[in-house]
């Protein structure tokens, strides 16, 4: 019985790798591969958001990766829109730090980076 719940287990985890690496695409020199890097994202500021649409800006410094060579916006990574309600309901706030997956691109023309929190952001 174990093993074949650890087979399954496998084997989806193989499957969605494969789901999510051909996703994004091919291009003219084949497939996008991607490394992946498990890091640390810390909130180090909350603002108003540059486009004064009432936004906010939750800005990100990343302890690795290519993301970590500058300031990352929140709502850009996770394409949302942030306001005090998302603030509130998921206690963001300077200083918290959220466990991140990062994944770069290493070959082809997809997505550049993309990141996967490993906590609940609703």
């Amino acid at each position: 019985m174990f093993g074949t719940v650890n087979s399954f287990a496998k084997a989806s985890t193989l499957l969605l790798s494969i789901l999510i690496l051909s996703s994004c695409g091919s291009d003219a020199d084949g497939d996008c591969f991607y490394d992946t890097i498990d890091t640390k994202a810390k909130v180090i500021d909350v603002k108003s958001h540059a486009d004064g649409e009432g936004r906010i800006a939750v800005i990100l410094s990343f302890e690795a990766s290519k993301l970590g060579l500058s300031d990352q916006e929140m709502g850009d990574l996770k394409n949302v829109s942030i306001d005090h309600d998302f603030l509130a309901r998921n206690n963001i706030e300077i200083g918290n730090r959220y466990d991140v997956t990062v994944s770069e691109i290493t070959k082809g023309s997809c997505t550049p980076s993309f990141v996967s929190f490993h906590h609940s952001l609703e």
